[in-house]
């Protein structure tokens, strides 16, 4: 599930975002976003199926997770024109993009950006307006005290391992492998301290607007039935009559919806 080491590209404001690259150097570009914390460590989870199917999954940090740089005006607009210096910079004339769950939103909103570019689109437990204020209730509200409890959070992962933290995404047993990728994630995503969870979590548990990518190729949707963290619901509702979406149940809950669609996930891309 290894990946390169990190490289980095400056975009506006000379700020720096970070990402890692799995699966096939030289295959298909996917563009993979983290959750909500996370970082480009996440991409890891898809590497050996690109590298099966000749996809070149690339997996970006945004604004305040990992090595990218801090924005603290940061919204899905913005990181946006991030990922659209991203793919410019690598030389991209083509590219799917995906995201997991709270990186759906922004997926949705770099696709929508780069919709001449974009050949296909796809979520996995994605939260949508309305779906909840999230693992944090009203702290959301106070974001010195949620960055604290980011900071517990963070210790405690130190102390307690990798299975804490896939406790809080899954029910089902994992392997080691995941395991390692999914703790590294969330250690590697709060590292530089808890600015990008903190402005990602109180902007996703705001009003907000559901980007709607006008993309040529398919726009799929997956989400677990028995998914907890964003309860399938609202996500159903937002989606059902949205023309060009693909919407697809998947009989697992937040962590294992993903697990189990990466082949599909990867096959966007080609």
């Amino acid at each position: 599930m290894t990946g390169t080491d990190v490289e980095t590209i400056t975009v506006v404001d000379d700020r720096t975002v970070a990402y890692a690259t799995y699966g096939d150097p030289d295959g298909a570009p996917l563009v993979f976003h983290h959750g909500c914390p996370g970082s480009s460590r996440l991409g890891a989870l898809l590497g050996e199926p690109a590298r099966k199917r000749g996809v070149r999954v690339i997996a970006p940090s945004r604004p305040g997770y990992g090595r990218s740089d801090p924005d603290p005006d940061g919204t899905p607009a913005t990181w946006a024109a991030d990922c659209e210096a991203l793919v410019k910079a690598l030389g991209l004339e083509s590219v799917a993009v995906a995201g997991f769950s709270g990186g759906g939103p922004y997926a949705l909103a770099a696709a929508d950006r780069l919709s001449e570019r974009v050949t296909a689109v796809g979520v996995v437990g994605a939260p949508v307006p309305g779906s909840g204020e999230g693992p944090f209730g009203r702290l959301v509200d106070f974001p010195r005290l949620l960055g604290v409890a980011f900071r517990v959070g963070t210790f405690v992962a130190r102390v307690r391992g990798d299975g804490f933290v896939v406790d809080q995404l899954t029910d089902e047993s994992v392997d080691d492998g995941v395991a390692r990728v999914v703790g590294g994630d969330f250690r590697a995503g709060l590292a530089s301290g808890p600015s990008g969870a903190v402005r990602e979590s109180r902007s996703l548990a705001g009003d907000w607007t559901l980007p709607s990518p006008d993309v040529d190729g398919p726009v799929r949707v997956w989400h677990g039935s028995a998914d907890e963290n964003v309860p399938i619901g609202p996500v159903r509702t937002a989606y059902e009559d949205r023309a060009g979406v693909a919407f697809h149940g998947v009989d697992a809950d937040h962590l294992a919806s993903l697990l189990s669609v990466r082949d599909d996930v990867v096959r966007l891309a080609g």
